[in-house]
């Protein structure tokens, strides 16, 4: 039996610590982002009455708002206001051409109500024939470009980048030109973030090089 070497002890090492620390450094990294949206303003308050910043304040509010403003939203008088405090938004110049697109885009991630078909998983051939890629339908591009266009129906298609799905490229692609998949948006942002690394129905077990 072939004894183990010092090289086989190092990778079987680094195939559990990197996991873990990237892991972590995810969390953290994550952590610090959404505690520092409202935190950053937080411990001013905490540093002024306590003498010290509390960690992770900021999340809890974070979250406690995020909850109770979809616990506003559920009534009739909570979507009025929603409603207004909308419009009163889009006013500013800016916002109201960025406020839109992030609202889709959010609803087309986050919502448990989009329809099958439309918004949905598919495959592409893309940057050219005989070579796919994984892409999400976002909508039916309309009746504007499809005249442009020769009638033809198309699909507004957002190819995302690897590992971050959530930017990449906007492009239309004929209906007929697309396959639509049984896959959950979940199931194909783990594909794209690990890279394909991970296949989305799979068990994925953590193999470790025989000692």
């Amino acid at each position: 039996m072939k004894r183990p070497t010092n090289r086989r002890y190092f990778l079987t090492g680094l195939l559990i610590v990197l996991p873990i620390l990237a892991t972590l450094y995810l969390c953290v990294s994550l952590f610090l982002f959404f505690d520092n949206i409202l935190g950053r303003y937080i411990s001013r308050v905490t540093e002024a009455s306590v003498g010290f910043k509390i960690p992770g304040l900021g999340l809890l509010v974070f979250i406690l708002l995020i909850f109770f403003t979809g616990l506003l939203a559920a009534n009739f008088i909570g979507r009025g206001l929603l409603s207004f405090f909308e419009k009163f938004w889009l006013r500013f110049p800016v916002i109201k051409n960025v406020y839109p697109a992030a609202k889709q885009i959010t609803h087309f991630l986050f919502s448990p109500d989009v329809k099958k078909g439309v918004r949905s998983v598919a495959l592409i051939e893309y940057p050219r024939k005989g070579i796919y890629t994984l892409c999400f339908v976002t909508n039916k591009t309309g009746p504007y470009f499809e005249e442009k266009l020769g009638g033809e129906e198309l699909y507004n298609i957002l190819v995302p980048s690897v590992p971050s799905p959530l930017t990449g490229y906007y492009i239309m692609v004929p209906k007929k030109d697309v396959t639509l998949l049984d896959l959950s948006i979940e199931e194909a942002m783990k594909l794209i973030v690990s890279g394909g690394v991970l296949n989305p129905k799979d068990l994925t077990v953590l193999a470790l090089p025989e000692a």
